[in-house]
C-alpha cells in the first residue's frame, strides 16, 4: 500500500464557521400493518460527508488548487477536522483521511480573498482512534462437532505458519472482534 498523502501545513485549514458533517446512519425502516415499524442497519461503517470551506488569498489559491487537482480527489490526511472520531479522542479536531467528492465553488468575500467550498467524504477505512476495547470473545475455527484446539494454526497442515499471526496492519486491521 502506498503511503498516504498529507494536506500541506502551509495551506489554510478548513473553516469552523459553516462547517457541516452529515453521517448516514444506514437505517432501513419497514412499516408494519400493526405494531412498530421494523428497522435494521444497512452497514456498520457509517459514511461521513463534510462540507468544507477554506478562505485564502488569491495568490494562495494558485498553489492550493494545483495541490488539490493533483492529490485531493484520492484519500489524503487532513490534519484538523471535527467529527465523532475527534470526540472519541477527547479532542476538538484530529487528523482524518478524506477525499474531495465534488466541484470547487468560489466566491469573493472581499477584494484579494476567496472563499472555496467543496464536499468531501471520510475514508471508510479511517482507523478508529485509540485502542480498541477488547470484547473478550474467542475465535475458534472448525465446526461445533470438531472445534479446533485452543490455538490458531495459519497456513496448511504440511506447511503451517510460524507461531505468530498478522491480521492486517495497525491502520487497517483484518477484523475487529
Amino acid at each position: 500500500m502506498a503511503e498516504q498523502i498529507t494536506y500541506p501545513t502551509e495551506f489554510r485549514c478548513a473553516q469552523i464557521a459553516n462547517y457541516r458533517v452529515a453521517v448516514d446512519m444506514g437505517v432501513l425502516r419497514t412499516p408494519m400493518d400493526s405494531g412498530l415499524p421494523r428497522q435494521r442497519r444497512l452497514y456498520r461503517t457509517m459514511p461521513h460527508t463534510f462540507q468544507l470551506e477554506f478562505i485564502m488569498t488569491v495568490p494562495e489559491l494558485g498553489a492550493w488548487q494545483r495541490w488539490v487537482n493533483a492529490h485531493a480527489y484520492d484519500y489524503f490526511t487532513m490534519g484538523k477536522l471535527e467529527s465523532y472520531f475527534a470526540g472519541v479522542m477527547g479532542e476538538i479536531a484530529t487528523p482524518h483521511s478524506v477525499r474531495f467528492t465534488g466541484n470547487l465553488e468560489y466566491d469573493n468575500p472581499v477584494y484579494g480573498w476567496v472563499r472555496v467550498r467543496v464536499p468531501a467524504e471520510l475514508d471508510p477505512l479511517q482507523p478508529f482512534p485509540g485502542p480498541i476495547e477488547p470484547t473478550n470473545l474467542w475465535v475458534i475455527g472448525g465446526t461445533p462437532p470438531a472445534p479446533s484446539p485452543n490455538n490458531v494454526i495459519a497456513g496448511t497442515p504440511p506447511a503451517p505458519a510460524p507461531d505468530w499471526l498478522i491480521a492486517g496492519t495497525p491502520a487497517y486491521p483484518a477484523a475487529v472482534i
